[in-house]
């Protein structure tokens, strides 16, 4: 198994949070994925109950991180712009937010393709 890619989705409504993780869940069906405990990040704003988080492991074909970032990238786009995307592997992370979906899309795909051999 290759690296797990926590996906944590952060908005000013918990609800939202919530629901826009579940929407991913399903949506990341060939992936295998598992729940994460959320937790608010440091120096996030609001309160710890105003994100969603869920794992995904970045493991199996190759191309799995192409197929990934197109998930992502869809997902995305249906986002609210308030709401702020956060990708960590091991120590290393990257957030977005105020990117359009293309420079998103383009971010998070660098991102998973420096761990895709982790």
């Amino acid at each position: 198994m290759g690296a797990w890619v926590d996906v944590v989705l952060l908005d000013d409504d918990p609800e939202w949070a919530d629901r826009g993780i579940r929407q991913l869940r399903r949506e990341l069906g060939e992936f295998e994925t598992r729940a994460v405990p959320t937790t608010a990040p440091e120096g996030s704003k609001g309160d710890a109950a105003a994100i969603g988080q869920v794992a995904v492991a970045l493991g199996g074909a190759g191309g799995m991180v192409s197929v990934l970032v197109a998930i992502l990238k869809d997902w995305l786009v249906r986002r609210s712009p308030q709401q702020r995307v956060k990708l960590t592997i091991g120590a290393d992370s990257i957030e977005v937010d105020a990117a359009s979906t293309e420079e998103k899309a383009q971010l998070i795909e660098a991102f998973l393709r420096q761990h895709e051999a982790s």
